[in-house]
């Protein structure tokens, strides 16, 4: 599972953010000869106005060729890693954005149920595209600089 560097520095800066501050929280993943590479973002976004500080973390495993798995894998490191904040965001807005596309001209799809699902089941808000600004954006594009 995914592990932000120093989650305990994460912790420390929302905790000193304001209760207006938003938290999101996404992952995103690409595909390489052999590997495929996450990248999963929190993204805190002062006073949910005023830019936004991010962490993320990069990890590489042997190539997912299930489109299916590869789209519940980002799911999960997500959740995991929203899971390891949810204490200390408390009131805060907070979100788990998922880079996964409703509409069914997209292959993304074929998870939307189940990984709403997933979400919810672990009370956390799941947000998805084109919303998902932290997985389809912020995580999308540190994971085109690996």
């Amino acid at each position: 599972m995914p592990r932000i560097e120093n989650i305990e520095e994460v912790r420390e800066f929302i905790r000193r953010s304001s209760k207006e501050t938003a938290v999101y929280v996404g992952c995103d993943s690409r595909q390489f000869k052999d590997k495929t590479v996450f990248v999963t973002v929190i993204v805190v976004h002062i006073n949910s106005n005023h830019g936004a500080k991010i962490f993320w973390q990069v990890d590489r495993v042997d190539r997912i060729k299930s489109i299916r798995q590869r789209l519940l894998e980002e799911v999960s490191r997500a959740v995991y890693t929203a899971l390891m904040i949810a204490d200390v965001v408390g009131d805060r807005p907070f979100e788990v954005h998922l880079d996964i596309n409703p509409n069914p001209d997209h292959r993304s799809s074929v998870i939307v149920k189940e990984a709403v699902g997933y979400v919810l089941a672990q009370g956390l808000k799941p947000v998805l595209k084109p919303e998902a600004i932290a997985a389809s954006a912020v995580a999308d594009f540190l994971g085109s600089k690996v």
